[in-house]
């Protein structure tokens, strides 16, 4: 992981360019601490941070071909490298730089706009040469990239707060990102910054700025519905291929492969397995022995499986233990590192978990994404869930809308409708789909577009704090593009979740992990925890200067406090009561630490 960011000015020489330049490198230097460099220009400023254990070399980097100077900054992992410097020999390159940021920009150069479909990998980068800017974001947005055209020009960096560093960009937020914040939250739209004024460049697409023309946004990949014609058993065979090679690319590191966040799922235990590691860490929380709770379609706690795949694989492992002092008070600055309220201790677990994480290996893998493309979710399996006509995850609009105090006049059913409905047209489904089907196409883009999104925000932001680079193997967009069509009843084989993964992991996984149920990512179930943020929340309610009361009921807060509401989960079954308390929390501090103004 690498920060990037920079702005364009017209007027460049009345704004005191070097020092916007140093507000925004120090702010981006939360995703890599060691090396940065700078590139100024008349025109142009742009920055790029990293951590010393990446191999990416020196950035900005620039090249020059005939009389056009090329500078680019990147952040990214690069899986097909090796293909992409063969083509590129045969075009006549024959240069000596080794880096993924070399790599795309020799073929940018080379083939134009039309090089990204050439790209196996995560990325988010800008090419300037001089007269246009090219800016460009990963297949399924594991790697973020926020933009603002100001009145004279554009600024971009890969953290919201880096944006905000910016003498042109202003903290401000409308009625539009309050109830993205609190009717859709932690979610958000793919384009949206929640701030005002603030996108983010949608996943699959590429920019284009001109100081004549401004910003141009185009897409150079979506989902495309076919007919799937292979067989269940061709199904089998084509999946265990592609995860296979899939995971076997993404297999290396500069010092050594990369170790596994083991969960004892069958996600994170198919790359244990597959990848061959010989390390692993997983996460766990003081006295969820005791406070465990069973969840829907969750049997018992994941300790148990965990064991079983350190013995069968006989792993190098580590079990960390997060207390919930340390949860508590490591919510704010979860909020620092993302540049948004997110998903309370559900982050700042994470965040914790990688700080340990790190102090043995730079590399993990992960088993985010698999649920999302297998159908592993709940609602996926629910026929009352899957058809539901809203987000399936969230709490419902009526709840939520009460939260909202009175000066902002906002239907929340229409606004969560309108955002709901957008999304699910964009599904692209074939003529003849019905029933299952067509809603499974459906709630597979909805689940790319807004939980994925979330998880990877959180994923990117919280291993970038931590100098941790994460790869998802199941986020392979030729793996995606293939289970988009693959038919319901091949993946929901056996009437079992995921059935069409465990038949592709026979006789590679311990039957007991093969057939056991889904558990979400393990969170404290610690009575403590649960007091530790009412007694926090209390201290807002009590503080006469608390700016959540700006935009959310006092009253409200009060109940949320006491418990005398309904205790519905407020995002999935990640965050039940405790974590929407801290969820509030993190809007608190958030608009105070990031001096957001609300605009009514």
């Amino acid at each position: 992981m690498s920060g990037i960011g920079g702005f364009i000015d017209n007027n460049l020489n009345s704004l005191n360019a070097a020092n916007a330049c140093e507000k925004m490198l120090a702010a981006l230097k939360g995703r890599g601490k060691d090396i940065h460099g700078t590139y100024i220009s008349e025109e142009i400023c742009l920055i790029h941070t990293r951590y010393s254990h990446l191999d990416e070399g020196r950035q900005p980097i620039r090249i020059v071909v005939g009389s056009t100077a090329y500078v680019m900054v990147y952040d990214g992992e690069l899986y097909n490298k090796n293909e992409l410097r063969k083509d590129l020999k045969e075009k006549g390159h024959n240069f000596h730089e080794t880096s993924d940021a070399a790599h795309i920009l020799y073929s940018y150069i080379t083939w134009g706009e039309n090089f990204l479909n050439r790209l196996n990998g995560v990325f988010a980068f800008v090419i300037w040469d001089g007269q246009k800017l090219f800016a460009a974001r990963d297949r399924l947005g594991v790697k973020p990239l926020f933009y603002s055209i100001t009145k004279h020009g554009l600024v971009f960096a890969s953290a919201i707060k880096a944006m905000l560093t910016h003498p042109k960009i202003e903290s401000v937020i409308n009625s539009n990102g309050i109830a993205e914040m609190i009717l859709l939250g932690p979610g958000k739209p793919m384009s949206s910054g929640v701030i005002k004024n603030i996108n983010e460049l949608i996943p699959g697409h590429f920019a284009v700025y001109t100081k004549s023309n401004g910003i141009e946004i185009n897409k150079y990949w979506s989902l495309k519905a076919k007919i799937h014609t292979d067989n269940f058993k061709q199904t089998v065979e084509n999946l265990k291929y592609l995860l296979t090679d899939i995971i076997k690319g993404q297999n290396f590191g500069q010092t050594k492969k990369p170790a596994v966040l083991l969960s004892g799922g069958v996600d994170s235990s198919a790359i244990s397995a597959l990848s061959k590691t010989k390390e692993s860490f997983s996460v766990d929380f003081v006295g969820n022995d005791k406070f465990y709770e069973q969840v829907s379609k969750s049997d018992e706690s994941d300790s148990k499986y965990v064991r079983q795949m350190i013995n069968f694989l006989r792993l190098k492992h580590k079990h960390i233990i997060l207390g919930s002092d340390e949860l508590a008070n490591t919510l704010e600055e979860a909020v620092l590192v993302r540049g948004l309220p997110g998903m309370a201790d559900i982050d700042s677990a994470l965040l914790l978990f990688l700080n340990r994480v790190r102090e043995d290996t730079p590399i993990v893998f992960s088993g985010e994404g698999a649920d999302e493309i297998f159908g592993g979710y709940k609602w996926y399996n629910d026929s009352e869930l899957l058809f539901k006509e809203d987000f399936p995850w969230a709490e419902s609009a009526e709840i939520r809308s009460k939260y909202l105090i009175s000066d902002f006049s906002i239907n929340g059913a229409e606004f969560i409708k309108e955002h709901y409905e957008k999304t699910i047209k964009s599904a692209d489904i074939l003529y003849d789909d019905s029933g299952n089907n067509k809603r499974v196409r459906q709630m597979f883009v909805l689940n790319l577009e807004w939980f994925l999104q979330c998880l990877l925000t959180r994923s990117d932001s919280m291993s970038g704090a931590a100098g941790v680079s994460v790869r998802t193997p199941f986020l392979d967009h030729r793996l995606v593009e293939y289970l988009y069509n693959v038919p319901w009843e091949f993946k929901n084989h056996g009437g079992v979740e995921k059935g069409l993964m465990r038949e592709v992991l026979k006789g590679v996984l311990p039957k007991e992990v093969l057939t056991r149920k889904k558990s979400p990512f393990p969170k404290t179930h610690n009575n403590g925890y649960l007091e530790r943020v009412k007694d926090m929340l209390q201290k807002v309610i009590d503080d006469n200067n608390s700016p959540l009361f700006q935009i959310i009921s006092k009253d409200e807060i009060k109940k949320l406090q006491e418990g005398n509401i309904n205790k519905n989960n407020w995002y999935g079954q990640l965050m039940s009561y405790p974590q929407t308390i801290a969820y509030f929390l993190q809007i608190n501090f958030w608009l105070k630490n990031f001096s957001v103004k609300v605009e009514k």
